[in-house]
């Protein structure tokens, strides 16, 4: 059940029947790279995104709405690379709403016009803006301004880093006012992939520094949620419901769409051989007989779990990089 209004969304099984592993008729949610142009190109970018990015065109963004609708997807959230800059991006949010799928998309902050933000407010069910702390709080502060005025429901994404844990620490109990303008901060776990690769020993947190991140977020009062990645910490340092909780969804509920066509089981394994191509293939077939798409979706306690108490909300926390679990 998907509230297309404000986003309440519950999956539930049918009386007598197990829940279900993942969705057959289709992902419920896509993840679509329509650009990999990013004016920044930070250090950890996990997709390697540069001005030298390239833009998914219109006619194959129609083609893959077309299919989405089809076959039952809710949401469709638009990343990149800054999505905001591709040059039909209006066109993109308008299309996914007539075809009765709710757009989203995170950026960075660069490039958000007026006409942009109108166009957002019209048919977006939320945006996010990505946090980097050497931005200053004075960029979000006026920032979060246009969102508030325009009506948007804006997130803020952080990365979980050694950086910008004390930082979110610090903002969170000293609550500035540029933080009232935000719906809900979402945490993301660092992945070692992409330009990403080199960071990795100097953004992986400690354990007993994620320890204390997250018992403390259990007593905030602030809005606060996770990508499925973060599952190992949370199911092991927060108190949280059961029901809450969703490990890993890639390629049982979600999938990923590059701006090349190809689609994986999760964002993070682009550049990889794990992947069909929309090119040949329809979208469905990928998603119900692809050979990563199967072999992904089988999950099997792994060994190190063996006994685990938390392993019934965790599944083994993320399968592609062990070295991000917190345990």
């Amino acid at each position: 059940m998907f509230n297309q209004q404000t986003g309440f969304f519950v999956r539930c099984e049918d009386a007598g029947f197990p829940e279900p592993i993942w969705s057959n008729h289709g992902p419920e949610l896509l993840d679509i790279s329509i650009t990999n142009y990013c004016e920044r190109g930070c250090d950890f970018c996990y997709r390697s995104s540069s001005k030298a990015g390239k833009h998914i065109s219109i006619a194959d963004y129609a083609f893959l709405l077309k299919q989405a609708s089809t076959i039952g997807v809710f949401q469709i959230a638009l990343g990149g690379g800054n999505p905001n800059q591709h040059p039909d991006f209006i066109k993109i949010l308008e299309a996914t709403r007539e075809a009765g799928i709710v757009p989203s998309y995170t950026t960075n902050g660069e490039g958000l016009s007026e006409e942009i933000l109108d166009a957002t407010a019209k048919y977006c069910g939320a945006m996010a803006i990505s946090f980097y702390p050497s931005s200053g709080f004075d960029y979000y502060d006026e920032l979060l301004r246009k969102t508030r005025d325009k009506g948007i429901k804006t997130n803020l994404h952080v990365i979980i880093t050694n950086e910008t844990i004390d930082v979110i620490d610090g903002i969170i109990s000293d609550t500035p006012d540029w933080l009232d303008n935000v719906n809900a901060i979402i945490f993301l776990n660092f992945k070692p992939v992409g330009r990403g690769k080199a960071e990795n020993e100097m953004l992986k947190v400690k354990a007993d520094r994620a320890k204390r991140f997250f018992e403390n977020l259990t007593g905030s009062n602030r809005k606060i949620g996770f990508d499925s990645c973060s599952i190992s910490g949370i199911t092991q340092w927060m108190d949280v419901r059961p029901e809450m909780i969703e490990s890993c969804e890639a390629a049982r509920f979600s999938a990923f769409i590059s701006e090349d066509m190809k689609m994986y089981p999760c964002s993070f394994m682009a550049d990889t051989v794990m992947f069909g191509d929309l090119r040949k293939q329809s979208m469905l077939s990928i998603w119900q007989e692809n050979k990563y798409f199967k072999s992904f979706r089988i999950i099997e306690e792994p060994e190190r779990c063996f006994g685990c108490q938390y392993y019934k909300g965790c599944k083994g926390g993320c399968r592609l990089f062990k070295e991000i679990n917190f345990c």
